[in-house]
């Protein structure tokens, strides 16, 4: 397991793609996520979400295998059910 804890928590978030233009206060890459919560009215981070809004239409919410691999086991909840599934499969090998 590649999972980032603590040095850099930056660090590990800029391992997603959508780092550069993300707003989002919880981020499953974050080892700090539990000192956060999400503002009202602000998006969720795609791969945490359990059904996307209309608004949400074509937003990819599988998260990529390099994701998956450096979100910490204490987030693993935060994810949908999808990503969790695999989450499993690949920090379980």
């Amino acid at each position: 397991m590649k999972i980032n804890n603590g040095n850099s928590n930056n660090e590990n978030m800029k391992k997603c793609s959508r780092f550069e233009g993300c707003s989002d206060n919880v981020c499953p890459l974050d080892s700090e996520v539990h000192l956060r919560e999400n503002l009202p009215g602000e998006n969720s981070c795609p791969f945490t979400l359990k059904k996307r809004k209309k608004s949400q239409k074509g937003i990819k919410t599988l998260a990529p295998h390099n994701i998956l691999e450096v979100i910490p086991k204490s987030n693993k909840n935060l994810l949908n059910k999808r990503n969790q599934k695999r989450w499993e499969k690949v920090n379980n090998k």
